[in-house]
């Protein structure tokens, strides 16, 4: 009786172990769920000296977690204690954008900038590739060295446009910025906005406020370096 049953048992026992890798398998591999992160004041303008017209602003960060989808530090906070923590990975001040690692803060942050579309980036590249700030080898329009930032400031540099003629930012189509975060992880973003509400760049006029940023963003949490995203 037993060896009548126990062949079919163990059949029946390895479909389902496999059956079992395969859902997870499955599990694992399935795309990640894209999130934004709406109007981060990234240093916003209080005015404007009346001689040369040269902005006021606090000149200071806005501190992201990747890792938690949020603000962690407002740029107007008069407590900047954590801008010396772990617990945030991009800073965003002006046009500038920083990660926390290397020149910028004490984690392991670090960033590259790829010419893709941001549902085509499906994977972190190399370690090679990533650059902390301090370290960056960018330039300006003229050839001078710039800013030592991972993602290169100035128009056309980096993650934006700037048009003289009408005075406004617009983010780079198909620019992805790739993040290892403060503790090791990774993810990737693209800059939807510069202007306050994510508007539409059509409907920007002078009057729109500025530098309050609108992200999009996929944080891989089990370490890997897969990043594809629905």
């Amino acid at each position: 009786m037993n060896h009548t049953y126990s062949f079919p048992l163990l059949v029946l026992a390895c479909a389902l172990f496999f059956f079992g890798c395969d859902s997870n398998d499955d599990e694992d591999s399935a795309p990640l769920q894209a999130s934004t992160i709406q109007d981060i004041a990234a240093d916003p303008v209080t005015g404007r000296d009346p001689v040369t017209g040269q902005p006021f602003s606090l000149n200071q960060y806005a501190l992201v977690s990747l890792r938690s989808g949020a603000v962690v530090l407002p740029f107007d906070a008069t407590n900047r204690g954590d801008s010396s923590s772990t617990s945030w990975d991009i800073g965003f001040q002006g046009t500038n954008i920083i990660f926390n690692g290397g020149a910028s803060g004490p984690g392991e942050a670090a960033a590259v900038i790829l010419e893709q579309p941001f549902e085509s980036v499906t994977e972190a590249p190399a370690d090679s590739e990533f650059r902390t700030d301090g370290t960056s080898i960018c330039t300006t329009s003229s050839g001078d060295a710039s800013a030592p930032l991972a993602v290169c400031a100035g128009s056309d540099n980096g993650w934006y446009n700037y048009n003289p003629a009408t005075n406004l930012i617009s983010p780079l189509a198909g620019r992805t910025i790739v993040v290892r975060t403060a503790d090791g992880r990774f993810g990737k973003f693209r800059i939807l906005s510069y202007y306050q509400g994510n508007p539409p760049i059509t409907d920007v006029t002078a009057q729109t406020p500025s530098r309050y940023y609108s992200i999009e963003y996929v944080f891989q949490e089990d370490g890997s370096r897969r990043l594809e995203s629905l």
